[in-house]
């Protein structure tokens, strides 16, 4: 016959509704066993035995866990990670198990009848033990001179797994037998059938049914048809030796005797067994694979900082991530990589990664930390954890906080020369800077000069800054430079928390590495008028049972970090193609042929780095390139040919379908000639200050900048420290896999370039 559809409520029904349910036709044909006998004859046996004996009861019976508020989505299990629309992205389990709770009404019925009629027959009549079954284990045992085992009923295994040790021992068995009658006491068969269901192991770590049923057969245990159930229901008993990947034979040995036990029961028919042992099985293997993979292992870091512990708790965790764009921007890093890899770094190795941000919200909307997880050097998330150098992308925060303080314009003449620019230091120090082309270029204004990316002239609006200043301005808008040392032993460290005087006027060219993914936070907070969002990965977190455990607030630690007329007067300059017209020519990959965008490249001098970022009012996105491989490979190329083409195909196709839309002038702007935006009242700066000496002294009264030395080490692991995750697998190890000299990334000095 078919097996009975499950249904009913599974919370705690009257001992009629028990019986009188359509939990198994079993249940409606045995009455309850009387155990008021039983328990009668223990009592005259207790009273015999005398008041010690009385004594030793009272203490074993208090001794008992208690019974009372078991719930299956309250035990330990996976953590469920899915992206913004409910694509599952990762699975993550402790140490690689995995259970997932699921309702009765969401497990096939075959599985259930399966798992009762092999394992505990008079399951639904039963008080929690089989008395039978106990005395004929017991006579067995001694005669065998062994200990008391066996004649578990489907609640006894319950107990052992949620309460007791796998121990053998009478004083162990009697603690089962007890406890199995608590809970039937405690709680209505289908509550403790859903528990043995949900916790019960089925080998290769999965734990309950749903987690052994998605790996096994790659789909929910409520579509198993006969075949594959009676093969899950086997294999409790012995796990590891029915384990059905490494052991099919005994596996499908163990499915015949539980399909025998159907027939025996009356569950299904002898034809209905023949035909489910007949049908061909295909079992699959567990895999650890992750969509996203970086992604996850930022979310996991995330959620250790919220307070959750991924992996131990059963949590449904919705994440900013769009699959569709991160398919979209892995697709991208990849042909890039190709592309650039043979035409630019022959015998290197290139790695890259990019991060795409809504700057309405500081979502992260996408994350690549390398072109393939699996592959060489892959498991370095270059976007989250490995810093980069960023050249000279950092240049228009340089230009913005001169602007904010007043002191130039978009339009302010800045002398590109001489060349090199010499700096003399306090130190007694020299800093020398060129432009990336060697040569130099007359009087250009600020916005050509910014969008131009010319050395020199940045150098000078640093100095006019103060190096502190820019520090501070940069840690406001989430960029945290890093300062590298290396001691006594070799052993490489870094600091994000030294002082502001501590660092040296490389940081406007990129002398300091930083984060990717703060730098598209920074990028983004520019493409909210100079809103900051600090960068999130988590929407929400809830239970199995659908309560609200977390919820995330975009707004809660939004900062205003530079004024809006600044953030909108940097954008106007970086998306006015002319502006970049006289270095990188018109109609370059920084330029959207659609709509209006802003675009940045960096690259470092010695073209082992290439960042480009950019963005528009819906997004902004940041991508890098650079050769892993050691200090004596680079691209010999600017950032303009390597990073730019990523993110000019990424843009212009993540934004497909969103309608172009640019800035309104925010309230403390006026407008000028030939597209000129200013702060008001200072329409009238038409030069530099002091830019009459070309190479300025160092006095008393300037900070003691420090010259930052060639780290000459690459990017060393920074912010988040995961090797206490619950996935090793995602955590980059101490040394790379191959090439050995791969930590030589060469961190140029003193940086910059396009």
């Amino acid at each position: 016959m078919n097996p009975t559809k499950m249904t009913g409520q599974l919370g705690p029904p009257s001992r009629t509704s028990i019986l009188k349910g359509s939990w198994s036709s079993r249940s409606r044909r045995r009455p309850r066993v009387d155990l008021t006998p039983f328990f009668a004859i223990l009592a005259i046996l207790v009273t015999v035995s005398g008041i010690g004996g009385g004594m030793y009861i009272a203490s074993f019976l208090r001794s008992l866990p208690p019974v009372t508020g078991l719930d299956a989505t309250l035990l330990k299990g996976d953590t469920l990670i899915y992206d913004r629309n409910g694509v599952e992205l990762a699975d993550v389990g402790r140490e690689g198990n995995h259970l997932r709770t699921v309702s009765l009404s969401q497990i096939s019925p075959y599985l259930i009848n399966a798992t009762v009629a092999v394992e505990d027959h008079t399951f639904w009549t039963n008080p929690g033990f089989d008395p039978t079954g106990i005395a004929r284990s017991a006579i067995d045992d001694l005669l065998h001179r062994g200990t008391l085992a066996g004649g578990s009923t489907i609640t006894q295994q319950l107990v052992k797994q949620v309460f007791l040790s796998p121990q053998q021992t009478l004083s162990r068995k009697l603690r089962e037998v007890v406890l199995a009658y608590q809970m039937t006491r405690a709680y209505s068969k289908q509550q403790i059938l859903q528990l043995y269901l949900n916790v019960s192991p089925y080998g290769e770590q999965q734990f309950g049914v749903e987690a052994a049923s998605e790996t096994y057969f790659h789909k929910s245990a409520k579509e198993l048809d006969l075949a594959q159930a009676s093969l899950l229901a086997g294999l409790p008993r012995s796990p590891t030796d029915y384990d059905p990947i490494t052991h099919f034979g005994a596996a499908k040995a163990r499915q015949q005797e539980v399909l025998a036990a159907m027939v025996r029961y009356g569950y299904i028919s002898q034809r209905q067994a023949q035909a489910a042992y007949a049908e061909p099985l295909q079992v699959y293997p567990p895999v650890t694979s992750y969509k996203a993979p970086h992604f996850v292992q930022y979310v996991l870091a995330e959620l250790e900082r919220l307070g959750f512990k991924p992996g131990q708790q059963q949590l449904i965790v919705k994440t900013t991530l769009d699959y569709q764009q991160q398919q979209l921007a892995e697709q991208v890093v990849r042909r890039n990589v190709a592309l650039q890899q043979a035409q630019h770094d022959p015998g290197g190795q290139l790695s890259s990664a990019m991060v795409a941000i809504d700057p309405r919200t500081g979502e992260i909307l996408s994350m690549v930390g390398s072109p393939d997880f699996n592959g060489p050097g892959g498991q370095f998330n270059f976007a989250a954890t490995h810093p980069i150098n960023p050249g000279s992308s950092l240049k228009p925060f340089t230009y913005a906080l001169a602007i904010q303080n007043h002191e130039i314009t978009m339009n302010t003449k800045i002398h590109d020369g001489p060349s090199p620019y010499v700096l003399k230091l306090p130190t007694g120090e020299v800093y020398s800077v060129q432009n990336f082309d060697l040569k130099t270029h007359g009087d250009p204004p600020a916005r050509v000069a910014l969008a131009g990316s010319l050395n020199i002239p940045a150098l000078k609006v640093e100095m006019l800054d103060t190096v502190p200043a820019l520090v501070d301005f940069l840690r406001k808008a989430g960029i945290q430079p890093i300062i590298t040392r290396t001691g006594k032993d070799g052993e490489v460290s870094y600091s994000t928390n030294d002082p502001d005087t501590a660092f040296g006027p490389s940081l406007t060219l990129g002398g300091y590495p930083v984060l990717l993914v703060q730098e598209a936070a920074g990028y983004a907070a520019l493409a909210d008028l100079g809103l900051y969002h600090p960068p999130i990965s988590v929407l929400q977190v809830t239970d199995l049972k659908g309560q609200v455990l977390y919820q995330a607030d975009p707004t809660r630690n939004a900062v205003q970090v530079m004024d809006p007329g600044v953030a909108f007067i940097i954008s106007q300059i970086l998306s006015d193609d002319a502006n970049r017209a006289p270095i990188f020519g018109f109609n370059s990959p920084l330029h959207l042929a659609d709509r209006q965008a802003a675009a940045k490249t960096g690259t470092t001098d010695n073209f082992k780095d290439a960042l480009t970022a950019g963005y528009t009012p819906d997004l902004a996105s940041v991508f890098w390139v650079g050769d892993i491989l050691d200090a004596s490979h680079h691209m010999n190329v600017d950032a303009v040919f390597v990073a730019s083409p990523a993110w000019h195909d990424f843009m212009e196709a993540a934004l497909k379908g969103v309608p172009n839309h640019w800035y309104q002038p925010p309230a403390d702007v006026v407008s000028g000639p030939g597209d000129s935006w200013f702060l008001r009242g200072t329409t009238n700066l038409p030069t530099f200050p002091g830019d009459a000496a070309p190479s300025p002294q160092a006095t008393s009264a300037q900070p003691s900048y420090n010259v930052p030395p060639d780290p000459g080490t690459g990017p060393q692991v920074a912010g988040i420290d995961c090797r206490h995750l619950a996935i090793p697998l995602l955590c980059p190890q101490p040394t790379p896999p191959s090439p050995p000299s791969r930590n030589r990334f060469g961190f140029p000095f003193p940086g910059g370039g396009g």
